[in-house]
């Protein structure tokens, strides 16, 4: 198959797994980069790159975020639509880094498919702030694929970009190291230099540069990193992010609760899932490939030590060598059938998260508060106080990000936003902690 066709399938494939994702909106942290990538003049967009200029944003990351959001203008359409075309570039990115490996057909094209619609990359396509990690990760693929070809100084160049999207490309040297392992190539530290100099200054830089460590992303050591790797490799498996929150003590999962809350299809991607991850941990032992347990540690190295940051899409590069258990070494009729029930519990895992993952649930708030409140009156105000009962003004300032949302949509960086309840905002009022006079938009039915 021509490498033009190849692409095609995965772009097809993709469109057919993730196309859903284009019909929501921004939420969340999308407000909050929409603001700090507003530029006038080339000057501006320039200080994006400055590590020193960045809004208070916590992270450096102005490829996949400031640029990103500067270049399309806030249009959500647009944005899917390439998240969609990079996804589909890294499924075939996949296939061309495994023909490096000289792996015979049909592994490589199978592992891209497997890689273009594994539901490990939910977030990271219906969560348009997540578009960082789409970057990162075609990026760091295509940089593998040249320090195969010993294209040592344009794999170099491309890595930084990978660095430049997400800091999270940090442990491609690593895993360019153990594909040398694999390859048993005679060089292995030359080939690595350029890698590790500008793995070095990029470290200073952000060290020298560096913000507040968030709470979320505060490291744990222990027990709790082999309970990080049996959820990460749950979730290569296809199990839904929703499952971390049944997570029980001493790395168990309360299955039951987990089923009993989400019914049937709960039943159904646990059983499945299941089954996937049996495969791939026999044959990680069966067939003695250390290096593939190896590749799927290294390839978590940013995140394997945060407890409290569980993501599925952080597998982005350590998906591969699990996909690769479950192929290599198979024979191509047997292949074919694990890629069809892989595909499947992957398609109905992304089906599940639709239903209940946070992403679509903020997004469709976010649609009701721009489609059914009164916003030409309300940005002509000073204040706003959204008012609501229950969890309603929480769940509606998780979706606006606060004060960006409004701030955003009103063009003012100064507007006042509160997020209350009836007798909150009465209290305050009377307490003269918020302004007299604030201008009340009702939130009203905020259910999916």
């Amino acid at each position: 198959m021509s490498k033009i066709k190849t692409y095609l399938l995965t772009l097809l494939c993709v469109v057919l797994a993730y196309g859903g994702s284009v019909k929501y909106g921004f939420s969340q942290d999308d407000w909050y980069f929409l603001l700090i990538s507003d530029a006038h003049n080339l000057s501006e967009v320039a200080n994006f790159f400055n590590p020193l200029s960045q809004s208070g944003f916590a992270f450096f990351r102005p490829l996949g975020t400031q640029l990103y959001y500067f270049l399309f203008g806030g249009n959500p359409l647009y944005m899917h639509i390439f998240m969609l075309l990079i996804q589909s570039l890294s499924g075939y990115f996949v296939y061309d880094l495994l023909r490096g490996l000289k792996l015979k057909s049909p592994t490589p094209i199978l592992a891209g498919i497997l890689y273009s619609v594994s539901s490990v990359h939910f977030l990271s396509l219906y969560y348009i702030a997540a578009t960082q990690q789409l970057l990162s990760a075609s990026f760091s693929l295509l940089s593998l694929i040249l320090f195969l070809d010993r294209k040592y100084l344009p794999s170099t160049m491309v890595f930084a970009l990978a660095l430049l999207s997400k800091e999270t490309a940090i442990v491609v040297p690593a895993v360019a190291l153990i594909l040398t392992l694999i390859t048993k190539s005679k060089t292995i530290i030359r080939p690595l230099i350029p890698y590790g100099v500008l793995s070095v200054a990029y470290l200073l830089l952000r060290f020298a540069t560096s913000s507040v460590t968030q709470s979320q992303s505060q490291l744990s050591f222990g027990p709790s990193v082999l309970t990080n790797i049996r959820w990460y490799f749950l979730f290569a498996a296809n199990f839904p992010e929703t499952l971390v929150n049944y997570g029980l003590p001493r790395m168990g999962i309360n299955i039951a609760k987990f089923i009993a809350d989400l019914g049937t299809p709960a039943l159904i991607i646990t059983l499945c899932s299941s089954l996937i991850t049996l495969l791939a941990l026999t044959r990680l032992v069966q067939t003695k490939r250390w290096l593939y347990g190896l590749w799927f540690v290294v390839g978590l190295g940013p995140v394997i030590l945060l407890r409290n940051h569980l993501y599925p899409h952080y597998l982005d590069l350590a998906l591969i060598p699990f996909l690769l258990l479950l192929l290599q070494d198979l024979k191509p009729k047997y292949q074919y059938v694990v890629a069809v029930f892989f595909i499947f519990t992957s398609l109905y895992s992304i089906q599940f998260s639709a239903k209940h993952h946070w992403t679509t649930g903020r997004a469709h708030i976010t649609q009701i508060a721009l489609t059914t409140y009164d916003w030409n009156t309300a940005c002509g105000q000073d204040n706003i106080a959204f008012v609501g009962e229950g969890d309603s003004p929480r769940e509606l300032s998780y979706a606006l990000s606060l004060a960006n949302g409004p701030r955003v949509i009103c063009n003012e960086p100064d507007l006042g936003v509160y997020y209350l309840t009836a007798e909150a905002l009465a209290k305050g009022v009377e307490e003269h902690t918020i302004p007299e006079g604030i201008f009340v938009v009702e939130i009203g039915n905020l259910s999916k």
